[in-house]
């Protein structure tokens, strides 16, 4: 159960800050520390501790001290989402903790902003669709074989299945069988997310030794880069891999693409760059995948009919044809809709100020700009009925837009916006249609326990309970 593990990890940190902080006699004030004063003094600096963190006295919430600019207007959306000074990666650093979580990266650099994400859309958003077709045979088998692994055990969870999946479109299929590899991709994962909740408790000069702590002196993320490196330096000619499969992975065409560029001065750099895509790759669908099996759970109909409309494209042997199904498309739509993983949308710090062309708004340097996702997404002017469930509000023909899963919109912010729109969007939904056509035309599907929690909060994040339960009974077909 993460977030268990989480919560313990912090609370495990908590009181070895309170250790720390008592032997060196904490009063409350962190930059004053006198001599240690006995075992009384001790429990006394502990409790103290205690109640400082219960009162959130550490709590820095991503910087909150700078202000936060929301923005609605599709004009202003498509200008702010389009400036170089104002920078979606230095948003997640400050949440990450970049510096620490992915190994002292430069996100505040304009330079770097601009080559890293033409580079970074090239490589996923405009090679990545025609690999998926390639590769999708291979998506199918692998769902095959990591679905009897986890009957075997089991036990499995969204996370690990779709990592599994995903993996296969970043590595290729033989690296991703190997199991320990397999295993430093789930938890560099669960590391940056750990990380996240830590660093917002804790103080900041602590950030680099919980993050030590945490992931086990950067375990995962040290064996990661020093895989990712090999295969896009010196290994890169003896990769075990067919060469049709090669040809179609993410790592194996950015070490092409990055080739000739006087920018990327070698492996080591690209590796760094490959710990980010895989970070924001992995993250996100496996949370997406969860709240959809969740909500066909909880709409036994949807199953019949989103069953049928698979039954009636059999057999689906391509790629084109699953992702062209309108009621799937739409059902997975509408459940990110009603369930967004960030209240928040299109984040953008400004590492300079800015002022908008037509000099309403002023962004002071520090201050966040974004749009106000959740409210954007129920609101009644843009989506009739807004706060009920409509399966088919996307399918064409019907509904408020009739637009895909895919598409990018003023009024659908989950995939950001303009050129800094998630370029991996494509591969997130193939994966997730799989999971979902191949378990609708095996099983029927029922939550163990219908009153179980089904999500958490942090900050303006909600994430599914990795430990609720889903039953499945095998149907004939």
């Amino acid at each position: 159960m993460e977030q268990n593990f989480t919560v313990q990890g912090v609370v495990a940190g908590i009181f070895l800050v309170s250790f720390i902080f008592s032997l060196l006699g904490y009063n409350g004030t962190i930059s004053q520390a006198p001599r240690f004063k006995g075992l009384r003094c001790a429990i006394a600096s502990v409790r103290t501790i205690i109640r400082d963190f219960k009162s959130w006295r550490f709590y820095v919430p991503w910087k909150h001290s700078a202000p936060t600019i929301f923005v609605t207007s599709k004009k202003h959306i498509a200008e702010y989402s389009e400036v170089t000074c104002l920078s979606q990666q230095a948003v997640y650093a400050d949440m990450f903790g970049f510096k620490h979580t992915m190994d002292n990266l430069e996100h505040d650099r304009l330079d770097h902003k601009v080559v890293r994400n033409k580079f970074n859309n090239r490589l996923l958003e405009v090679k990545g669709p025609a690999h998926l077709h390639a590769l999708y045979p291979k998506f199918v088998t692998r769902f095959e074989n990591s679905w009897k692994k986890a009957l075997e055990n089991g036990r499995t969870t969204c996370r690990k299945l779709s990592t599994r999946m995903i993996s296969l479109i970043f590595f290729g299929e033989k690296l991703t069988s190997d199991e320990r590899f397999i295993e430093s991709l789930l938890q560099y994962s669960k590391d940056m997310v750990n990380c996240m909740i830590a660093f917002q408790i804790l103080p900041s000069f602590f950030s680099r030794y919980m993050h030590h702590i945490i992931t086990r002196g950067g375990k995962a993320m040290h064996s990661l880069r020093k895989q990712f490196t090999d295969m896009l330096g010196p290994g890169r000619d003896s990769w075990d891999e067919s060469e049709s499969i090669k040809d179609c992975t993410i790592i194996h065409n950015m070490a092409l693409l990055s080739k000739d560029s006087s920018y990327w001065t070698g492996p080591a750099m690209n590796a760094q760059n490959m710990l980010g895509i895989w970070f924001a790759a992995s993250h996100q669908p496996w949370m997406n995948l969860d709240f959809i099996l969740l909500e066909l759970c909880a709409r036994p109909n949807w199953q019949v009919k989103l069953r049928q409309e698979l039954l009636d494209h059999m057999p689906l042997n391509d790629y084109a044809t699953l992702d062209s199904l309108p009621l799937l498309d739409s059902f997975m739509k509408e459940t990110v809709r009603l369930n967004p993983l960030d209240k928040y949308g299109v984040r953008r710090k400004a590492v300079l100020p800015y002022q908008f062309s037509n000099q309403t708004m002023s962004v002071p340097q520090g201050a966040t700009v974004c749009v106000p996702a959740y409210e954007m997404l129920h609101d009644p002017s843009r989506y009739s009925d807004p706060h009920s469930f409509d399966g088919q509000r996307f399918a064409k023909n019907n509904g408020d837009h009739g637009t895909r899963f895919t598409h990018v919109s003023h009024d659908f912010p989950m995939w950001g916006y303009g050129s800094l729109a998630c370029p991996g969007r494509f591969h997130a939904a193939l994966i997730i249609k799989v999971v979902i056509s191949q378990l609708l035309m095996r099983y029927e599907l029922r939550l163990e326990n219908e009153n179980a929690r089904r999500k958490w909060t942090w900050e303006t994040f909600a994430m599914p309970f990795e430990s609720t339960r889903i039953q499945l009974r095998k149907i004939d077909m």
